[in-house]
């Protein structure tokens, strides 16, 4: 039975719970004004010059991990700047991705302008827990690195679960390498933390059979990398390897 899901504000040595859950829900907004939510200089910068370098190891991982064929049609929630759609799915017969940030989906209108333009590729901008593709419409999809700042996670795997084809699969990184005796929790109210045990209940709950886990890195090798990964760690969030969830939808 998964465990109970709680908001927690673990205390940092020195200081006051309150003051460790704003300084936690600070870095968060700089976090996501960092992938371009809301739009704004910051954006604009990272998804230019920094994912390249951090993103290049998850993106092999997943492509391997979704060993996809030429009859695949696959949906990329949360697709940034569509780089992994550019990069891993180019031999796949349709493309789709979907993303907040306008900065991310002007940029993933550029990288994949050829296959827009042949109807091959579709980017929209929108809420990954409201998918506007009909039931039934991929063989599979992918989401990385937004689960943990999903307001209701379980909505968006209900979506995923939806929009896949009988026999569809998913691959999703959920949360990082936690701890054995980490709870389920939504620190500073803000991110999402799980156990292993409850991240593969909440995805056989949305319908998903075959649910399987393993942990692999998550960013580069570069100092940019090394330097977020030591930043999160101050906020108690290890983010060395990500935990990467596979299922299908029978």
């Amino acid at each position: 039975m998964a465990s109970e899901v709680k908001d927690s504000q673990p205390e940092a040595p020195g200081s006051t719970g309150p003051l460790r859950a704003a300084l936690g829900r600070a870095l968060l907004y700089v976090a996501r004004a960092w992938a371009g939510v809301p739009s704004g200089p910051l954006g604009w910068f990272s998804t230019r010059t920094v994912f390249p370098l951090t993103s290049g190891t998850v993106y092999q991982t997943m492509g391997e991990a979704l060993d996809l064929q030429p009859d695949d049609e696959l949906l990329d929630v949360g697709c940034g700047s569509g780089a992994f759609l550019a990069q891993q799915a180019s031999h796949v017969r349709r493309v789709a991705g979907i993303d907040l940030s306008n900065i991310q989906i002007d940029l993933a209108h550029r990288n994949l302008r050829d296959r827009i333009a042949a109807g091959t590729a579709d980017i929209v901008k929108g809420d990954a827990s409201v998918l506007p593709w009909p039931d039934g419409s991929f063989t599979a999809a992918t989401c990385m690195s937004a689960f943990e700042v999903f307001p209701d996670p379980a909505k968006v795997l209900a979506e995923v679960f939806r929009v896949l084809r009988p026999g569809g699969r998913a691959v999703l990184t959920i949360g990082e390498r936690v701890p054995p005796d980490t709870q389920t929790d939504r620190r500073w109210g803000a991110l999402w933390v799980w156990a292993e045990d409850d991240a593969r209940h909440m995805v056989e709950q949305a319908g998903f059979t075959d649910v399987t886990i393993r942990y692999a890195q998550s960013w580069g090798n570069d100092p940019v990398s090394k330097s977020l990964i030591k930043m999160w760690e101050r906020f108690g969030v290890d983010m060395r390897e990500g935990r990467i969830v596979s299922a299908v939808k029978q």
